[in-house]
């Protein structure tokens, strides 16, 4: 038996107006993000040969791995520490707890730099190739070098969330650092700079972002201080990192699969194939990605306002909560990754150039498997924000194993698309496990009335006119960008039709009415966080 529909109509928790605020917020950096992501990989693409830009795409794949398992779970950690502090009003545990938090990443950070930085020929070697050389083995030791950086700015960033004020997270990484990235890039490749002085450019924003964050941060904490006062006595230091430790160790065991599991493939390509077949990859996949940073978005925001209502032990708006979300963000990615179906090689001729048009098939595979993981909801978010981080760990490492054993598999015989077809799979297999423990333990399902509207809205105005033109057709690329665009224009009316029974009005109000924000930082009381009666 499944669970009954949530319903969609009356009024909405201040939960949902506050994602939808800070969502909203979120959603503008994402977009700019996105705009900024696809301009650094067309700048690289082409401002160099495939080979040079295809090891860029490699190594900084690589960073990035190494970066995010430095944090040591701290970003999941955070988002469910600090709301649960505030709400008990335990403010001198939370500055403590962030202090924590930080001091574990930049030591994790530290000692992983430090491993690659003296393995730098090898890594190099490994992963372009025994030809790369000095060039290779330069920017591996750059990157080196920023990663204790990255992962202290990531984890700051983290608190910066859970704290609830969301402007850092927009404005300094997924605007300002990336626009530095685009120019400094941009500037190296006008300069002629090779392998080592692309990765320099690429890496500094990292130490720019890093001092931007922290002096944020202090200054949120200031304004949190003096608004809510100094709060209950601090904990025993012990029995705070006692309880971190015992909620983030399956974390961080999760954070290590996950991070191989969104940059493995890219390496793996690279090694087993070739750096040019791994440039192709990379553009292919950049539109997989920036899809998923609208639900990046969207849950980034929602999680410490899931564990705030989890906390006050409201589990029917927690479910209301968890239903919207998924609802949302089908709203979102449904109609990017359906286009995607339509235009595959339009958009990668457009990133990256006629060469990079093979990547079509991948970027289908993974638009199946974003659209199945998007109807799913953010099973693994209800896991980590009710402390079941156990049950996440081992979908986590479920999910790697599938997507290891596939690459290694599938990539000698089918290159890109072995790959791309061994992370759908384990997409696909991470998001089921995560909904059916979810159905077990909380006996909560993503499936509402809300998002059986928004994916048929979606496959109406983007899926069935586009497919049956070119099952009856051949059509040319610029008619299935206008039927698109009239599809996308019927959609956003519908959507602003169905507002009150789609939960949109959680936004809509914000046009309607210009409240005077609250200090950045700061969590709703705990009355603010109980939801007003649903009729």
């Amino acid at each position: 038996m499944t669970a009954p529909l949530a319903e969609t109509t009356g009024p909405h928790p201040a939960s949902l107006s506050k994602i939808a605020r800070g969502g909203s917020a979120n959603l503008v950096g994402a977009a700019g993000g996105a705009v900024l992501t696809l301009l650094l990989t067309w700048v690289v693409t082409q401002g160099t040969e495939a080979g040079v830009a295809g090891s860029l795409f490699a190594l900084t794949a690589v960073f990035l791995m190494v970066a995010a398992i430095a944090e040591l779970g701290s970003d999941v950690s955070l988002s469910k520490f600090l709301p649960h502090f505030l709400v008990e009003d335990r403010l001198a545990d939370a500055r403590a707890t962030v202090r924590m938090a930080a001091l574990v990443s930049f030591a994790g950070g530290s000692v992983v730099g430090a491993v690659l930085l003296v393995l730098r020929s090898q890594v190099a070697d490994a992963v372009l190739g025994d030809t790369s050389g000095t060039p290779g083995s330069r920017a591996v030791a750059v990157l080196a070098v920023c990663v204790p950086l990255a992962a202290v700015t990531n984890t700051v960033l983290s608190a910066t969330r859970g704290l609830t004020a969301i402007r850092p997270t927009v404005l300094v990484d997924k605007i300002g650092r990336a626009l530095l990235q685009v120019g400094f890039v941009g500037v190296a490749l006008a300069a002629g700079a090779g392998l080592g002085g692309l990765t320099l450019a690429w890496a500094l924003p990292y130490v720019v972002a890093t001092v931007v964050a922290i002096s944020w941060f202090l200054v949120i904490e200031r304004r949190l201080v003096a608004r809510s006062g100094p709060g209950l006595p601090p904990s025993a230091r012990r029995d705070l990192w006692r309880e971190y430790a015992v909620y983030t160790w399956p974390r961080v065991i999760s954070r290590i699969s996950q991070a191989i599991l969104q940059r493995a493939d890219i390496v793996l390509v690279a090694a087993l194939r070739s750096p040019a077949e791994a440039a192709v990859y990379t553009v292919a996949t950049r539109l997989f990605v920036i899809g998923q940073l609208g639900t990046q978005a969207i849950q980034q925001v929602a999680a410490p306002h899931t564990s705030a209502l989890l906390a006050s032990g409201d589990d029917r708006a927690t479910k209301r909560v968890f239903q919207t979300v998924t609802a949302w963000t089908m709203s979102l990615t449904w109609p990017f990754f359906l286009a995607c179906l339509a235009l595959a090689p339009l958009l990668l001729h457009v990133f990256g150039g006629t060469q990079y048009r093979a990547g079509d098939d991948v970027v289908i595979v993974l638009a199946v498997a974003a659209l199945l993981a998007a109807a799913g909801g953010p099973v693994d978010l209800i896991l980590l924000m009710s402390g079941r981080s156990g049950l996440s760990l081992v979908n986590a490492l479920v999910a790697l194993g599938i997507n290891l054993v596939l690459n290694v598999l599938l990539i000698p015989p089918l290159g890109i698309v072995g790959a791309a077809i061994a992370w759908a799979a384990a997409i696909v297999v991470r998001n089921v496990l995560g909904m059916i423990q979810v159905s077990l333990t909380l006996h909560w399902l993503p499936f509402s009335r809300l998002s059986v509207i928004v994916g048929g809205l979606a496959l109406g105005f983007f899926a069935v006119p586009a497919q049956f033109l070119k099952l009856v057709a051949d059509p040319s690329d610029g008619v299935l960008v206008a039927v698109l665009a009239v599809g996308a224009a019927g959609y956003l009316v519908a959507l602003w039709k169905l507002r009150d029974h789609l939960a949109l009005t959680a936004f809509t109000a914000m046009l309607r009415r210009r409240p005077h924000p609250e200090p950045a930082g700061v969590l709703p009381t705990a009355d603010e966080t109980k939801p007003v009666p649903m009729s």
